[in-house]
């Protein structure tokens, strides 16, 4: 096969569905020799800010002189950024040797994986090759019937945990900690961000159960944000044994400095003598993470967030409210139709000035009517536009030079805005 008929038999194993469990992973991984076991890891579950955490956890041990691969989902523009040395995508030919690989392996074994489950194995076979000092997992949904699940995280992180997927990992919160928290397994540490009661109770019990020491965000570590701007914000991050002062992301929204945090805590926590002060903060600084407050344009300003649940657009709306008090906000919005939508849009109602409802090329985005029923109450103009393309072009005319314009409510979404930016075919 060559690359593109690679990637075309990728894709075609996403018509299989989602489908959690970790049968088929784990034979395959047994199969090449277990790859996932030979290299120390950091391994990040949450609902929110998994990616951005996972991101500067990889850039402060980059930057402290380690090979790092890491594994994201879901890509914005091409697979291969889901699979990264050192912020280098997985090379086409690499690509095509491991889907040859594995589909020989998964032939031989009698299975068929899943989309995600063929590219964690990809992953963890490219970081075995490539001999990376250490690994940055990210969980793809839940974190008990994961793919990612097979890893032993060195370190754990638990980002913010809150109702998302529920048709998979339950409807309650102590539920859904409890698919999240399964990550957790002796000997690990632990490091968890701000959390509900009822998620403490259970990461408390998790770690308990295997011996694993918990750092908690403003238990044991707290982060205090000293300034907040467009191009990023300064924070002091004061620990039980360290403390440091003016350290600076390039991330915009307060949240992002919780995530880093998080990464501060857990990068103390490995112990490594190459993390230095000096390190961390170089890596802090030069993090990146793409379509999280991503400002892609300005004459008008084009903010891209993939928020696409409500504690994602609580979080987005506070930082739009914070950065850009005075534009008029144009958001162009595509959403997945098993999302809460009377949740969101109560959420977002009151910060948009003019709505453009658009339907990504997705089986699972939401139709237009079904968004434009949820927003029934919403007194603002609305228009609907059946594809991004058109809907990002429907927002330039609307927009004047100083207003806003948000695309958000997806990965998916954003994704298809990005790739009109990059054909420049973005009026504005």
């Amino acid at each position: 096969m060559n690359y593109q008929e690679s990637l075309d038999y990728l894709y075609s194993l996403a018509r299989l569905g989602i489908k959690l469990g970790l049968d088929n992973t784990e034979r395959l991984l047994n199969y090449f020799g277990n790859p996932q076991l030979k290299i120390p890891t950091v391994h990040i579950a949450g609902t929110n800010g998994k990616g951005s955490t996972a991101a500067f956890v990889e850039s402060i041990l980059r930057a402290s002189g380690s090979r790092v691969g890491l594994y994201t989902s879901p890509h914005i523009l091409d697979f291969r950024e889901r699979i990264q040395i050192n912020r280098r995508l997985i090379e086409p030919e690499e690509l095509i040797h491991w889907v040859a690989a594995i589909k020989h392996a998964a032939a031989a074994l009698n299975c068929a994986p899943t989309f995600f489950e063929f590219g964690t194995v990809m992953a963890f076979l490219q970081f075995e090759h490539r001999k990376t000092d250490w690994n940055v997992i990210e969980v793809g949904m839940g974190g008990r019937l994961d793919s990612t699940n097979l890893c032993r995280g060195r370190v754990c992180i638990i980002t913010p945990i809150s109702r998302d997927h529920e048709s998979h990992l339950g409807t309650r919160l102590d539920q859904i900690a409890g698919e999240k928290a399964a990550i957790i397994k002796h000997p690990c540490t632990v490091v968890c961000g701000s959390q509900e009661k009822e998620v403490i109770k259970v990461v408390e019990e998790q770690s308990r159960a295997h011996q694993a020491p918990l750092l908690q965000l403003g238990r044991d570590f707290q982060v205090v944000v000293q300034s907040h701007f467009l191009e990023g914000q300064v924070f002091d991050f004061n620990g039980p044994e360290i403390w440091y002062k003016g350290l600076e992301i390039s991330l915009a929204g307060r949240h992002q400095s919780l995530n880093a945090g998080l990464a501060v805590a857990a990068c103390t926590a490995l112990a490594d003598p190459s993390v230095t002060e000096t390190t961390l903060r170089e890596g802090l600084k030069s993090a990146g993470w793409p379509g999280r407050l991503e400002l892609c344009g300005t004459r008008p300003f084009l903010i891209m967030d993939g928020a696409h649940n409500p504690d994602s657009f609580k979080k987005l709306t506070a930082a739009l409210s914070e950065l850009f008090p005075h534009q008029r906000k144009i958001w162009v919005f595509g959403i997945m139709r098993d999302k809460p939508l009377a949740e969101i849009t109560d959420i977002i109602k009151d910060h948009i000035d003019h709505m453009i409802l658009t339907q990504p090329k997705n089986d699972r985005s939401a139709p237009l009517d079904a968004v434009r029923d949820a927003l029934a109450g919403f007194t603002q103009p609305m228009d609907w536009v059946e594809d991004v393309p058109s809907a990002l072009d429907r927002a330039s005319q609307v927009a004047r030079p100083e207003d806003l314009i948000v695309v958000t409510g997806s990965l998916f979404t954003v994704a298809e805005a990005k790739q009109v930016i990059e054909n420049q075919t973005y009026n504005s």
